[in-house]
């Protein structure tokens, strides 16, 4: 029915790799059409690979190429069947409007004009798992319906050589081999108000060392290595904030015994890898967010909640702060003898 798809989902990691079942799923529906998948390219390393993905094309605003980009991937895509935005950007809708794609369905947001099948957002969407709320854009819209099954099963590419070889080498300096249990920490989101305190993590960080042979890895934007406040000083820490590319810092995470992190985009790659994890989620909405792999989700679910968009006037952040060290290190105690981590 529709020989060539474009897909656009230029939004955050943890956006993308949620968006990856949709797409598995949209193949297993066409299996002949040409699928385009258009990303961020800070995105591409969980993405390119992947069988149900025919191409992946990357763009990036800058303001000084602005319009020769523009008019560049209008050129990749032209004359395209079906356009399906899985984002929000305004700049994503503009692309398959000026490329002629005959339908365009998405979220309308403030780009109703260029979409032919726009839809909103359903009342249950903060209570619907992710991939399955980017499924409804293209059933309410286009009538499609996707395979329930496929939409809960994460997908990340395989690790090239090259990256795997790099890792091997970056461990192997701190003293890591395959046989070192690894425990990765992801302390840090796009997003400050998710993140649990810095001084819990310290506090579990001294449990855990204090019980278990593990070496506990930090991973991470290099620019939030200030905000650690002293975290990576104890003696089983590795920190590899800022040391590692996307590709690298997934293989770090495949090769953990245990994850623990808030709601952020190496939460949703440890999903992906099937590695058990431990997270804490403040004001986003764990029905819509956490991964659905084996894993301890801990939450306060205050009246308030969720609130991902905005907590202005929010100060006490009770939603996160309220999470005790003493919880996630049960949890971890509770996690390490269930999956004998």
């Amino acid at each position: 029915m529709y020989k060539k798809i474009f897909v656009s989902n230029r939004a955050g990691l943890g956006d993308v790799l949620l968006g990856n079942p949709v797409l598995k799923a949209l193949k297993h529906k066409f299996p002949d059409s040409k699928i385009t998948l258009m990303v961020g390219w800070d995105a591409v390393d969980i993405v390119e690979g992947l069988d149900f993905i025919d191409e992946v094309i990357t763009y990036a605003y800058e303001k000084q190429r602005g319009i020769p980009d523009l008019i560049h991937m209008v050129r990749k895509v032209w004359r395209y069947d079906l356009a399906i935005l899985l984002d929000f950007k305004y700049r994503s809708a503009v692309m398959p409007f000026l490329a002629g794609i005959p339908i365009r369905a998405g979220i309308e947001h403030k780009r109703k004009l260029f979409l032919t099948h726009p839809m909103r957002r359903t009342p249950d969407w903060e209570s619907t798992y992710e991939p399955h709320n980017y499924a409804k854009i293209i059933k309410y819209s286009l009538g499609i319906e996707l395979d329930p099954a496929i939409l809960d099963q994460l997908c990340i590419p395989a690790t090239k050589s090259h990256d795997i070889n790099v890792v091997d080498q970056l461990l192997a300096t701190h003293g890591v081999d395959e046989y070192t249990p690894i425990i990765t920490i992801a302390p840090f989101s796009s997003w400050a108000p998710k993140d649990w305190p810095v001084k819990y993590y310290r506090q579990l960080i001294e449990q855990i060392s204090c019980r278990y042979p593990h070496k506990i890895i930090l991973i991470g934007m290099g620019s939030d290595c200030d905000r650690l406040d002293k975290l990576d000083k104890n003696s089983n820490v590795i920190n590899l904030m800022g040391k590692t590319t996307l590709a690298q810092t997934i293989e770090v995470i495949r090769r953990s015994r245990l994850f623990i992190g808030g709601c952020s985009g190496p939460l949703h790659i440890a999903g992906a890898c099937k590695i058990p994890y431990i997270t804490m989620y403040g004001p986003s909405s764990p029905a819509r967010w956490a991964p659905r792999s084996p894993g301890i989700v801990i939450t306060r679910n205050p009246a308030c909640g969720p609130c991902s968009v905005n907590m202005t006037g929010c100060v006490e952040k009770p939603c996160i702060v309220d999470i005790t060290v003493e919880e996630v290190y049960d949890a971890c105690e509770k996690m390490m003898r269930d999956k004998d981590i």
